[in-house]
This record gives C-alpha cells, sequence and structure tokens, in this order.
C-alpha cells in the first residue's frame, strides 16, 4: 500500500505526543490522591473485581521488580499513548489526507480531546480504544484465527475496563466485514457459541462476581495514607448499575443533551456528507447512515450510566473512527464520490466548515459542563503557559 508524506499530519502528531507525555509527566506528581490514578491502583488482591486486570498487572511488576507503583504506572501511560498515536499515524500515512480527512484528523473529540480537556488524559479509556484498533489492524488469514483474536483482545479489554461490553457490536461489525470482503468463508456453530459464552462469561464476571471483592484488602495492598473506601474510583467499584442509573439520571437537563447533540451532530456531519459505500456493495441493510445510527444508539446506555459525557462521546467517535477507516481500506467506500463532495466546495466555504466543525467548540469532563472554545488554541497556550511558569 502506498505511503503518502502528510507533514500537516505529521506535525500534529508531534504536537499530540509532546503534549500528551507533557502533561502526563505533570499529573504523575499528583500521584497516588488524583482520581484518575486510584482507578489504575484497582486490582485483585481482595478477589476479582471489574476493571482490575491491569492494576493486578502493575502490581505484581512492581513488586516482582521492586520498581515503584508510580513509576511503573507512568511507563505504562507513556507506552499506551505511543501505541496509540503511532498506530494511527501509521494508518493514516496510508491514506491521502484531503479536506474530509482534515475534518476526521482535528476533530476536538478525536486525537486533541484528552489534552484539551485533562480530566480525560492518563484514563484506562486510551487501553479499550488502543485495543479494538489493534484488533481491526490485525491480518487474519482465516475465521478461526479472527474468531480467537476476538476472544483475546476484547477479553482482555473488558478486564481492563468494563466499558468494553458497550462496544461488542463494533467488534463484531469487523468480524462480518472481514470476513465478508476478506477472508470470506462460512461461520459455523462453534463461532457463535463462543462469542455467546464469551459475552455470558464477561457479564457474569462484571455484574455479579466482583461483588464479592474485599476493598479493603486492594487499599491495604499498597501503604498509602489516607486511602479509603470513599477515595476516588475505589468509591465507584460497589454501587450497582441501578444506583449509578439513577444518580447520572438526575444530573441530566435537556441543556446537556441539546449541548451534547450539537457537538456530536457537528462531529457527524463530515462523515453523514462524504462518505458513501460503493453502489455494488450497498443493500437494504449495509448503509455507512446505519453503520453511524446503529453505533449512536448503542452508546445511548453509556450516556445513561457515565456521569463523564465527554469521555463516552471521545471513546464512541474512536471506535467509529477506526471502523471508518478499516472500511476504507478494504476499498468499501466510493471514493470518487468523495472527491466529488470535496471538489464543489469552494476554499472559502471549506475554511467556514473547518473552523466550525474543529476549532470552535469541544466537550468538558461531565455531563453538567458548558461546552469549551477554542481547544486547539487553548491547549497550545496552556503549555506554554505551564512551560513558561516553570
Amino acid at each position: 500500500m502506498k505511503t503518502y508524506n502528510n507533514k500537516i499530519v505529521k506535525v500534529y502528531f508531534l504536537y499530540l505526543l509532546i503534549g500528551s507525555f507533557f502533561y502526563l509527566n505533570l499529573h504523575i506528581n499528583e500521584f497516588p490522591n488524583k482520581y484518575v490514578f486510584t482507578d489504575w491502583l484497582i486490582n485483585y488482591e481482595g478477589g476479582f473485581v471489574r476493571r482490575g486486570l491491569l492494576g493486578e498487572i502493575i502490581y505484581e511488576i512492581s513488586n516482582s521488580l521492586n520498581y515503584n507503583i508510580k513509576t511503573t504506572l507512568f511507563f505504562f501511560q507513556v507506552i499506551i499513548y505511543f501505541i496509540y498515536f503511532s498506530l494511527f499515524f501509521y494508518l493514516l500515512s496510508k491514506i491521502k489526507i484531503n479536506f474530509f480527512w482534515l475534518l476526521i484528523v482535528f476533530s476536538p473529540i478525536l486525537f486533541l480531546y484528552p489534552i484539551s480537556e485533562l480530566e480525560a488524559l492518563g484514563r484506562k479509556d486510551i487501553f479499550v480504544i488502543s485495543l479494538f484498533l489493534i484488533f481491526s489492524l490485525l491480518n487474519f488469514k482465516n475465521l478461526n484465527f479472527l474468531i480467537l483474536s476476538f476472544s483475546f483482545i476484547f477479553t482482555l479489554s473488558c478486564l481492563i475496563h468494563e466499558i468494553t461490553i458497550f462496544y461488542v457490536f463494533h467488534y463484531l461489525f469487523v468480524i462480518y466485514v472481514k470476513n465478508k470482503f476478506s477472508m470470506k468463508q462460512k461461520f459455523k456453530f462453534i463461532h457463535i457459541f463462543l462469542i455467546i459464552f464469551l459475552i455470558a462469561i464477561l457479564l457474569y464476571l462484571n455484574l455479579y462476581q466482583h461483588k464479592f471483592v474485599n476493598i479493603d484488602e486492594i487499599i491495604n495492598s499498597y501503604n498509602y495514607k489516607d486511602f479509603t473506601t470513599e477515595s476516588g474510583s475505589f468509591s465507584h467499584i460497589i454501587p450497582s448499575v441501578d444506583v449509578v442509573f439513577l444518580k447520572t439520571f438526575s444530573s441530566i437537563s435537556l441543556l446537556s443533551i441539546i449541548r451534547y447533540g450539537f457537538l456530536l451532530l457537528l462531529s457527524l456531519m463530515p462523515l453523514l456528507f462524504f462518505v458513501k459505500i460503493k453502489e455494488n456493495l450497498v443493500n437494504k441493510y449495509f448503509k455507512f447512515e446505519y453503520i453511524i445510527f446503529i453505533s449512536v444508539l448503542l452508546s445511548i446506555p453509556l450516556y445513561l450510566l457515565i456521569y463523564d459525557w465527554g469521555r463516552v462521546i471521545y471513546i464512541n467517535y474512536n471506535f467509529l473512527i477506526i471502523t471508518t477507516i478499516l472500511l476504507f481500506n478494504l476499498d468499501i467506500f466510493d471514493e470518487n464520490f468523495l472527491e466529488q463532495k470535496i471538489n464543489k466546495i469552494n476554499f472559502k466555504l471549506k475554511v467556514t466548515i473547518f473552523i466550525l466543525v474543529c476549532m470552535l467548540f469541544a466537550p468538558k469532563i461531565l455531563v453538567t459542563d458548558d461546552l469549551g472554545s477554542l481547544p486547539l488554541y487553548r491547549s497550545i497556550l496552556k503549555i506554554l503557559e505551564i512551560s513558561v511558569i516553570n
């Protein structure tokens, strides 16, 4: 596949990488009391608990090699962000960047979001996104290997963060398109059974088995003062789904729905306007509009369960763009249609659209927060201000 020298993407990704490392290094000074770090410290020392795998790995590595947990955690954060940006840069280097792709790359709810809204930086979400990205990139020789890879990667992602369960559709869609347009093998009963069985086991572990965890033993595995069951993310381990739902639902207002609905529609406009599946591949079920609609529809439960709507829209958009790039690489999209749409727009209108879609608005972290403004400008300014002060 041809590689393109997309200079603007290179510069932008270099900024994103430097900015991410800059803030990760800055935030690690707030270890361990910052909320994001308490989430990383959840481990299996008190029994099985949802989102405990990564914390257990870090805990065991630190103890076995006599490393400081703070250093080990920071290493994991740096590595996963490097992998995330490297893989996306690799994918984009295979694409000739036009106006459409600029709207995607510079979207305020994609790559820029964690450094424009720092409460989203360093979350386990980046592992959930990166593992799906890896899964979409793998070249599978046969359907058996595809299903086995799904079983391993999906399980790993679920044990890092249970939010992965809500993205099973995206994983299954990748399986479907890779098989339909590449391997073209017949699904067997064992494939379907394995997928259903795996999902059932993961639901059982995350919804039932984790209730028996002893949080005090997790906290006591670290010798940190002032740590209690109410510290940061530890306080979110026990509450049931209905309790979480009622808490989040009570905070949702019509204004918050309008704010995030507007931002979501703005970000989806390029996909809805420029992208079309080739006519010979379209059927009454396989249309890109339907893919987008189902992706948005299946994310609604997350908005009802998670207070951090900014993180939800960020994760959802990452999954949708990864899926879009996969379809593009499988030669499913009509590139002539894309070029024709772009050529019909004059330069002034392109600038206006780019500013509106990419430069003016961005989500904050919570459902109750107002929208942020000028995300790229403010993120650059903030880094410069901190650098000068320090």
